[in-house]
């Protein structure tokens, strides 16, 4: 009897053994990253003597769709109003850089990425200082961490928005009205929650298929010190005509 019992349990914890690898396994993500954008930026944008009177930092936000290749599909920048303008010259430049992908399982997938592109005149700062991230965490995460990047292999809640008959939003910042919907992104890259921001006049509708669209999005987790971190994401459409 007491064999038979012996036997049942070096079976057991066989079993257990042999399942703790796939028990233990977890997805490997990887940012996408600025690749030779810094590069590009540099040689392709001359600053000027000035940005206005008192003015000697001006910060660009930007949304990338950066491709397996590592090539940018499309950008969208925008800026607080500065006396000289640098959001089309940034536009134009980061579309001929080339961005490191990012990878799951050391597999290239395309992605939505957030940024900013900081130009300073004088001072200690290099002239250009690429950031991967809005700024939106920057006084807990410091000002190097990744945001969450969302996934463009999948359905990505911006196609699948504008799917919908009410859904004439454009892609992120703008002047003018706005509707908001922030996801919080688990380390895993899955959304836990999601909620509006703000819904701009008679846009609830469109705050309510946002919502629904990014409950069904998947994400590159955010990074902090290259280790996966839980953090929000905020998708964003404008309304300027």
């Amino acid at each position: 009897m007491t064999n038979n019992i012996l036997k049942k349990l070096i079976r057991s914890l066989a079993i257990v053994a042999a399942a703790v690898p796939f028990a233990s396994y977890a997805t490997a993500y990887t940012p996408a990253n600025f690749g030779n954008a810094a590069e590009t930026l540099t040689k392709q944008i001359t600053l000027p003597a000035s940005f206005g009177e008192g003015v000697n930092t001006v910060a660009v936000y930007c949304q990338a769709d950066v491709m397996s290749t590592g090539n940018i599909n499309a950008v969208n920048c925008y800026e607080n109003s500065p006396l000289v303008s640098m959001q089309k010259t940034t536009e134009s430049a980061l579309k001929s850089a080339t961005f490191e992908p990012a990878t799951i399982d050391g597999k290239a997938v395309p992605v939505r990425m957030q940024m900013r592109v900081v130009y300073s005149l004088g001072g200690t700062q290099a002239p250009i200082v690429l950031l991967p991230n809005l700024g939106t965490l920057q006084a807990k995460y410091g000002t190097h961490y990744f945001a969450p990047q969302e996934r463009l292999d999948t359905s990505d809640w911006y196609a699948h928005y504008t799917t919908k008959e009410r859904g004439d939003g454009k892609l992120f910042f703008a002047e003018g009205k706005m509707t908001r919907v922030m996801a919080n992104i688990e380390a895993d890259g899955k959304v836990e929650t999601v909620s509006t921001i703000e819904a701009a006049l008679r846009k609830q509708a469109d705050a309510d298929s946002i919502e629904s669209s990014l409950k069904k999005s998947k994400f590159i987790p955010g990074f902090v010190e290259n280790k996966p971190t839980a953090m929000h994401y905020i998708a964003v459409v404008n309304y300027k005509k």
